[in-house]
């Protein structure tokens, strides 16, 4: 076995992801012969699981000020001059306590300080967060939002779900949004956030904001949106597209509890209707799923939509369970 393994032996796995991040971070920044051997390392293990990014990240964000990295870096030559493997864990150990008293971090990938709040909606259910420094945040159905601060930086992780987020801009203190393996910066902006699975999409409304993404190497791409600016991303790949204002506003019907459809697939009417719901509508019909209808729903009541298959299409209706099948 290993001295890291040794090291990490009495460790929770998520709690050896938080040292391992803080080792690279400490490393990078402290190190006076910092190699491009040592950035493709760094990039290889980012690129290992979600959970390393994330936390890598959350470091990165909590990092002190410049006189705090400049007192670390003392205790890195000194500790330096002893090239035992010994020396070099007590130093790991020694840094990580000592950012954590400077920060109140704890080194844990998938949590915040132990000041972070949790927010959760059930599905159907609607939250508004009214933050004190003026901001607000709307949650969508079936949410998951996390906020804390650390360092001046407001901190929030969108785990699931949808959220629209109305920022009170301050430069000194930054509002960061992470989700999945993206991350968003606040530069006086609202902006509508949706995470489902693998796939994040970020529609900025007004302002300005920086949306960063790790990319198959694990570097980081950043691009700073302007308003009706629609950004896709998946574990692999990022896309921008453009929406009018009406469109951005039909996005963002949800919080007055209507969903909008404009030249909608009944698929995509569907999958989007069961997000408020717990009867589900299935559609198995291809030829079915491709039909387009327009409209204002209610986000809560199915109902509405099965009308408009019998009545606008002809067709016919099933309830089995809490399934409602369409069918011709």
């Amino acid at each position: 076995m290993s001295d890291r393994d040794h090291e990490h032996l009495a460790m929770t796995r998520s709690e050896a992801v938080g040292v391992r991040a803080a080792d690279w971070m400490l490393t990078k920044r402290l190190a006076e012969n910092w190699s491009e051997k040592d950035q493709d390392a760094l990039d290889s293990w980012l690129a290992e699981s979600p959970a390393n990014l994330l936390a890598y990240w959350r470091l990165d964000a909590a990092w002190g000020s410049a006189q705090r990295l400049k007192a670390l870096r003392s205790a890195t030559q000194e500790l330096n001059a002893s090239s035992t493997g010994h020396s070099r864990y007590i130093f790991r150990l020694a840094a990580i306590g000592a950012i954590a008293v400077v920060s109140g971090v704890a080194w844990l990938s998938q949590s915040y300080v132990s000041s972070a709040k949790t927010y959760a909606t059930p599905i159907g259910g609607h939250l508004t967060l009214s933050l004190a420094d003026g901001s607000k945040i709307d949650l969508n159905t079936d949410t998951v939002l996390s906020i804390s601060e650390s360092q001046g930086k407001r901190l929030a992780t969108l785990e699931k779900g949808e959220a629209y987020f109305q920022i009170r801009h301050d430069e000194a203190h930054p509002f960061i949004l992470s989700v999945s393996n993206h991350r968003v910066t606040d530069l006086g902006t609202e902006f509508l956030v949706r995470e489902a699975g693998a796939r994040v999409q970020v529609a900025l409304i007004e302002g300005k904001a920086r949306f960063e993404s790790a990319n198959a190497s694990a570097s980081i791409e950043a691009t700073d949106l302007v308003p009706g600016d629609v950004i896709t991303a998946t574990s692999d790949s990022i896309s921008l597209s453009k929406k009018t204002a009406t469109e951005l506003k039909g996005d963002l019907g949800w919080r007055r509890g209507v969903l909008v459809f404009d030249g909608t697939t009944l698929a995509d009417a569907a999958d989007e209707i069961n997000r408020y719901n717990r009867e589900k509508v299935v559609i198995l019909d291809p030829s079915v799923a491709r039909l387009t209808i327009g409209g204002t729903f209610p986000d809560n009541d199915v109902s509405a939509l099965i009308d408009t298959a019998k009545q606008v299409f002809g067709l016919n209706v099933q309830r089995r369970g809490d399934q409602i099948v369409i069918s011709r």
